[in-house]
């Protein structure tokens, strides 16, 4: 078992993409364990999807339904991460594009919830493409000069492929619900301005926190000892 383990392991950090690969990993295994399951009439994907207005039920689908992936289209997107995301994870590191990760996906979800609660209808959300608009656009931002073969056949600059991008998710929800839950499927994109040009996090974050005065992983204990003190003067 020990060596499995670490032939796993070693696999994750093969290429310095373990982020990138344990996403992969876990939304294969959700993939067919959902069909294994299918056959017992347990429905797996809806513990993972993200139910705009239901979501107290089951609150880590704010960050889980990148995972529910059930399409061949699906497949792509999960194609696409290894390349784009693979590349960020090897340009920031895995702490920095963590971070990134999560904040796109919990204002994605965040963005779909407020949306849903101005209109009062619930909607399933899932799949790996909505968070890959902002990590496509963070891409681009980096690398804009870029070029990549459309379909392998039609050569298109980073810049362009990341608004063809956010375009597709756009008009996709555009034609199924409104302007503002349009919107909240590319609210990701704001994210990107924070890990790159002039945002706070564009040198990585162990440089935010240590201009912030927190150095390494200093602020932990920064934040536990500020936090004795208070109880010591309440105690007092």
């Amino acid at each position: 078992m020990n060596r499995y383990a670490r032939d796993f392991r070693r696999f994750l950090y093969r290429e310095y993409i373990p982020v990138t690969k344990g996403i992969i990993v876990l939304s294969l295994t959700l993939f067919i364990g959902h069909y294994v399951l299918a056959m017992l009439r347990i429905n797996l994907f809806a513990l993972f999807h993200f139910p705009t207005l239901r979501w107290w039920w089951r609150p880590w689908t704010f960050l889980t339904y990148p995972l529910v992936n059930p399409g061949l289209g699906d497949l792509f997107a999960l194609l696409w991460l290894w390349y784009i995301g693979g590349s960020l994870e090897r340009t920031w590191g895995g702490q920095t594009y963590g971070l990134f990760l999560g904040l796109t996906t919990a204002v994605t979800s965040l963005a779909f919830f407020l949306v849903s609660l101005i209109f009062g209808v619930n909607i399933a959300i899932r799949g790996l493409w909505l968070p890959l608009t902002g990590l496509t656009w963070a891409w681009a931002k980096l690398y804009p000069d870029r070029e990549l073969l459309f379909w392998g056949l039609i050569p298109i600059r980073a810049e362009w492929l990341a608004w063809i991008h956010a375009g597709l998710v756009f008009f996709n929800y555009l034609g199924y619900y409104n302007l503002l839950f349009a919107l909240a499927a590319v609210s990701s994109v704001a994210v990107a301005y924070l890990f790159t040009g002039q945002g706070p996090f564009a040198r990585g974050v162990r440089y935010w926190a240590w201009t912030h005065n927190y150095p390494g992983k200093g602020w932990a204990e920064k934040i536990k000892t500020k936090w004795r003190r208070r109880r010591l003067k309440v105690v007092k």
